[in-house]
């Protein structure tokens, strides 16, 4: 991004704030605290008003002292999955992705199955047993 830029968008902010600011003032007795994320000319905004999306889950995460990203760490698997038996998989989409190498591991290609979490689904090659376990719902 250009200086050019960065100073339009900062501009920009400055004035929006300035204006929305001054529109609150003028009403009784009432004054609206500072918009989140805008700092006074000069200052640094911190890392929680800087990040968004993954960046800010995965910064909550760390402060958390969690793996943000624990859920997607390969599964090693001590005993054949069956349909009785099988691993579960946890997560927050509608479906996901998995890889299966057969068991024991890299006892054939990697084969990418699409989960469900309505039923089991099986490995082609190996016959391994997958559930997919939604944690909470949209």
């Amino acid at each position: 991004m250009s200086f050019l830029t960065r100073s339009s968008f900062a501009s920009i902010r400055r004035l929006s704030t300035n204006s929305i600011l001054r529109a609150s003032a003028g009403k009784k007795g009432t004054v609206e605290p500072e918009i989140p994320g805008f700092r006074a000319p000069g200052e640094i905004p911190t890392n929680y008003e800087l990040a968004t999306g993954t960046e800010r889950y995965e910064y909550f995460k760390k402060l958390e002292g969690e793996d943000p990203w624990a859920d997607l760490k390969p599964i090693h698997l001590s005993v054949k999955p069956t349909k009785h038996n099988p691993v579960i998989i946890k997560g927050i989409d509608p479906v996901r992705y998995i890889g299966c190498t057969g068991f024991p591991a890299d006892s054939h290609e990697g084969v990418w199955l699409t989960i469900h979490p309505s039923r089991i689904e099986r490995c082609p090659h190996c016959g391994n047993a997958f559930k997919y376990e939604l944690e909470h719902d949209h």
